[in-house]
């Protein structure tokens, strides 16, 4: 954990807020709660301030404390120089950090705090968050919510877009409320480019004319032709065989189109957008991508947040999924939502819907939904077990110091998790800092690995 408070400062990216970089704050969401309405609020711990939690106080606003569950000074929460903690005030029912009961434990992101039938997760965020207004997506994180302001702010312009983010992280969705707010009255279409054959190549972009060979008995428009005055989004775009990548950088320069059989060109108004997940500058340094269409769609990118840097969001979600599945209100246990709050989703949000509707199928029509023998496997992996078995995320109040990697683990490490270093942080269970000196030390450069 970090070791002074200014490193806690630090402990995310900063983020923009209206225009401005704000660097980030130690933010306590209210992620399952008695009341569900509860749910969703925000507390902004200050500087050396002491947050009292106990039955009946306003500390997390107007109910948000009254839980019969409760003690009268159940817990407090501080953000110190040695980073944010929580204590336990001797209270009946006690605190538990990450699913283990604890006296007193250090925060780190995305830790979740149990107090009586309440769950508190620590996040990092600016005091405000953006105003961002009508978003399709679903959460309310700064992350999501900074990545649709990036969205709104070139949505109206012909700009190419290109969006980047894990797998399962909503870039198709994200590409629909681009041209959702981009007042474009033409359609939505959408190519999968790695799915494409070269054999069908130009008749699938660009259509055909009527007897442009046997069996054209009409003509065709094409996928361009289907998004005129609309958005041509290319989806997959990494994985665009070379044949497709040459026809979309003249599509994308020229913005002209041929039909296969006509000698015709005609000019197409046409936005383009792209999404991928893969790395493109690896992908251009090792020769399975073009350079200059690579420039060419990176004229405004878009990074969308995976779900671990949006675990606040995992409420609302999994409300909304569970809710699409079952065709109405459904409501999760808490120890559903502890499960679901402390695995590190590798496959993000698709992987949530998958275990959301395997809950609500073995569990039909029971609300709130308990927990199944089945689900601590299903999403256990990425964990650091418990006394118990309970789930744990991050680092253990009572975990010894870690062992400091050497040069080739570090480096292994920096290349699993794209150069992401607070994600190594929260693994490895030490601050920033301390991994920076470790770094120096190796002559690493983890901006290497992104």
């Amino acid at each position: 954990m970090s070791d002074t408070l200014d490193d806690i400062t630090r402990t995310d990216e900063s983020i923009q807020v209206d225009g401005v970089l704000v660097r980030p704050l130690p933010v306590l969401h209210v992620v399952h709660h008695p009341d569900a309405d509860v749910v969703g609020r925000r507390v902004v711990l200050e500087p050396g301030a002491e947050l009292r939690l106990g039955r009946g106080d306003d500390a997390l606003g107007p109910g948000g404390l009254e839980d019969p569950r409760l003690s009268r000074e159940h817990a407090s929460i501080a953000w110190l120089g040695s980073g944010v903690v929580v204590r336990d005030l001797d209270s009946r029912n006690g605190l538990w950090h990450n699913g283990q009961r604890v006296q007193q434990a250090r925060l780190g992101p995305g830790d979740v705090v149990g107090i009586g039938g309440i769950l508190l997760l620590l996040g990092y965020g600016p005091a405000e968050l953006p105003a961002v207004q009508g978003a399709s997506l679903v959460g309310r994180s700064a992350a999501l919510l900074h990545a649709v302001a990036e969205l709104d702010a070139v949505a109206r312009r012909d700009t190419t877009v290109l969006i980047v983010g894990e797998t399962g992280t909503g870039k198709e969705l994200a590409a629909r409320e681009l041209h959702a707010r981009s007042g474009r009255r033409g359609a939505f279409v959408a190519l999968n480019c790695g799915a494409i054959s070269s054999a069908v190549l130009q008749d699938e972009l660009f259509g055909h004319v009527k007897g442009a060979f046997t069996g054209a008995a009409g003509g065709r428009s094409g996928l361009v032709g289907a998004a005129e005055g609309g958005t041509l989004f290319l989806d997959e775009i990494g994985d665009a065989p070379p044949e497709l990548q040459v026809a979309l950088l003249r599509l994308l320069q020229e913005k002209e189109v041929r039909a296969v059989g006509s000698d015709a060109v005609r000019t197409v108004d046409v936005r383009f957008v792209a999404a991928t997940w893969r790395d493109l500058d690896q992908a251009v340094a090792s020769g399975g991508f073009r350079r200059d269409l690579a420039a060419r769609l990176r004229r405004w990118t878009v990074r969308l947040p995976s779900l671990r840097e949006r675990r606040e969001d995992i409420p609302r979600l999994a409300a909304h999924l569970a809710a699409r599945h079952a065709g109405g209100d459904v409501t999760l246990s808490r120890a559903v939502m502890l499960r679901l709050l402390l695995h590190r989703w590798p496959d993000n949000v698709r992987e949530l819907e998958a275990v959301i509707e395997r809950l609500l199928v073995t569990a039909p029509g029971r609300s709130p939904v308990p927990e199944p023998s089945w689900l601590a496997d299903t999403v256990g992996v990425g964990h650091r077990s418990a006394p118990g078995g309970s789930p744990a995320f991050g680092p253990s109040p009572a975990a010894s110091t870690p062992e400091r990697p050497d040069g080739p683990t570090l480096r292994r490490l920096l290349g699993e998790l794209g150069g992401n270093v607070q994600e190594l942080s929260t693994r490895l269970g030490v601050s920033r800092n301390t991994l920076y000196k470790w770094f120096r030390k190796h002559e690493i450069d983890p901006a290497g690995f992104r």
